[in-house]
């Protein structure tokens, strides 16, 4: 028998409240983290050169600085998908392919990034002008849309050697978030082809 029933109902008056407040508190929606995959670049017909590079980490909009996944479900219309993000800020998830590229395709001297120390004499600068999931007027599927500027500049006067703007927009598989990730991988991993073999042509032509 309970000795001291008084102090045993108060406790269990101050313990019930509490535990209603427990079950009221609602769990975080999980995130799930997506990283881009760099492909192996074609470098057959690619020339090799014995310049070093770095890469300057790209520039974009405010907007498109972060981790999140863009998405416009229509023309004037940019929101960012909810539960889902990229794996590092966007600008740095394409310096960190390009760089990967770029080593893999082992047609340069060496890459880097800016900052990092190692020297170069070529640099590249990207401006990131889209990377969003696009629905276009009607559609019930989105396509990912990428389109990036970029510079060749002598390195360190940044002298601009060559630019060109380069393009993709790859049709997702469905409006499911990791279907729409893939097609991001694709068109990242197609533009970035372009972009390696328009630097490997055009850096050659750098100041002496």
């Amino acid at each position: 028998m309970n000795k001291h029933p008084l102090r045993f109902l108060l406790a269990l008056v101050v313990a019930l409240p509490l535990a209603g407040c427990i079950s009221l508190i609602k769990e975080p929606d999980p995130i799930a983290v997506y990283a881009l995959r760099p492909e192996a670049v074609d470098a057959a017909n690619l020339p090799a050169v014995s310049w070093s590079l770095t890469v300057i980490r790209p520039n974009s909009v405010a907007f498109l600085d972060s981790n999140r996944i863009a998405v416009r479900p229509e023309p004037n219309v940019l929101q960012v998908y909810k539960g889902a993000n990229w794996s590092e800020s966007l600008p740095d998830l394409v310096q960190a392919n390009l760089v990967q590229a770029l080593e893999n395709s082992g047609r340069i001297k060496s890459v880097s990034r800016q900052n990092s120390g190692v020297p170069a004499e070529v640099a590249m600068l990207v401006d990131i002008r889209q990377f969003e999931s696009v629905y276009a007027p009607g559609a019930k599927i989105p396509d990912a849309v990428i389109q990036m500027h970029v510079k060749v500049l002598e390195y360190p006067s940044n002298r601009v050697i060559a630019a060109q703007t380069f393009s993709a927009a790859v049709p997702s598989a469905s409006k499911d978030i990791p279907d729409v990730v893939l097609a991001f991988e694709r068109g990242l991993n197609t533009v970035n082809a372009d972009i390696i073999a328009f630097t490997l042509v055009n850096g050659r032509s750098k100041a002496k």
